[in-house]
């Protein structure tokens, strides 16, 4: 090989590891950040369950206080398993499991069935959003036929 063609190719092969540590990092940014904001909305949301005046200020029209407070709780739940199945530290088998658990729960699917369009609404565009929620929405529906 000549000289030439091998510093070449070792060029390349150093721009290459550039590249990939640049993507990792910007990865493992993007992680951080999302679990940062994550954990924010889930202190809120504990916050906001226990605090009647806190889920009064917020609650949407015709959703009385103490039942705001109950979704809630149930939105948190959905949010923790949302963050880890984000993360990559939840199979989809286990976020079927995860998510029937959660929807044998009325709090759950009280949530759920409020607030379904607006979390699919902000999920449209990000695949890993958007299986979260389909896997949610056919738990809720598996549930709700063992519930009738």
């Amino acid at each position: 090989m000549k000289t030439s063609t091998a510093v070449l190719v070792a060029a390349v092969s150093v721009a290459a590891v550039g590249v990939a540590q640049l993507v990792q990092r910007d990865r493992q940014h993007k992680q951080a950040s999302d679990a940062t904001l994550s954990r924010i909305q889930i202190e809120w949301l504990a916050r906001a369950s226990q605090d009647e005046q806190e889920a009064a200020r917020w609650a949407p029209e015709g959703v009385e206080p103490e039942q705001y407070q109950r979704m809630l709780s149930g939105n948190r739940m959905l949010c923790q398993l949302s963050l880890r199945w984000r993360l990559g530290v939840v199979t989809r088998r286990q976020l079927n499991l995860y998510a029937d658990q959660l929807m044998m729960n009325a709090t759950c699917r009280d949530y759920w069935k409020q607030f379904h369009s607006y979390r699919e609404a902000e999920a449209q565009g990000k695949k890993r959003d958007e299986t979260f929620n389909q896997a949610i929405g056919d738990a809720y529906t598996r549930a709700m036929k063992l519930a009738a």
